[in-house]
């Protein structure tokens, strides 16, 4: 299974720095970033980290409200049209999503996308029925 850290921010200077400081400190990469405004001054972290279990662990330790959220990642082109392509065959296999957020990968032609699902197991199955490669967990994490 797939993971994202989302960790809950004051807007305020030095929140964000904080949340690094510790992954930093645990050696931990992050391969992915989204950063989220709610209301009222705040807002949601989203991570895709080398180590979610760990920085979860770290995070919370260190007094920041953090939570392990199952995602799923998708391979698509980096190419014009790669993402139309993939939003529509997303539709077409009616799977709804309620976050998403990307990043190219280094192989000289893809791009990923990270995908927040309701019901991850059924979007997996009918996702893969129609053909979308989803990643495996050593290559979104980067390890």
């Amino acid at each position: 299974m797939t993971y994202q850290v989302s960790v809950f921010l004051e807007n305020k200077l030095g929140r964000l720095e904080k949340v690094t400081a510790v992954l930093k400190q645990a050696k931990i990469n992050i391969r992915s970033i989204h950063l989220n405004h709610t209301a009222n001054g705040w807002g949601i972290l989203n991570l895709v980290v080398s180590n979610p279990e760990l920085a979860l662990r770290l995070l919370n330790e260190g007094g920041m409200s953090a939570a392990l959220r199952e995602i799923v990642v998708v391979k698509m082109a980096d190419a014009p049209g790669g993402l139309d392509d993939l939003l529509k065959g997303i539709a077409t296999a009616g799977v709804n999503f309620t976050n998403a957020y990307g990043r190219v990968v280094d192989d000289g032609g893809s791009a990923l996308l990270v995908i927040d699902i309701q019901d991850i197991p059924d979007a997996r199955i009918k996702l893969g029925t129609i053909g979308f490669e989803i990643v495996a967990d050593s290559q979104v994490y980067g390890v």
